[in-house]
């Protein structure tokens, strides 16, 4: 799990928090955490998708597509309607 910069250790040699830590620590601490952030994007768009039908195939993510422009347009006539009234 990533640690942001407010989470990471700063002793110094007293070993108080409150040290500011090496420069190289802080520059491979960003790098990691940074690294870590894009690797569960990766992920996120490998493994997870929201709709039941919509896995890898370019015809689920259609359907789903559709699905949502569908119901967006929906939406979209029922507030014009409602507004119209």
């Amino acid at each position: 799990m990533a640690m942001n910069h407010a989470e990471l250790p700063l002793a110094g040699a007293s070993g108080s928090s409150t040290a500011a830590a090496a420069p190289e620590f802080l520059a491979w601490a960003h790098a990691h955490a940074r690294d870590n952030r894009r690797h569960a994007a990766e992920l996120a768009q490998i493994t997870e998708h929201p709709e039941a039908d919509a896995g890898a195939d370019a015809r689920g993510q259609q359907k789903a597509w559709a699905r949502r422009r569908t119901q967006e347009r929906r939406l979209h006539a029922s507030a014009m309607h409602q507004m119209r009234r």
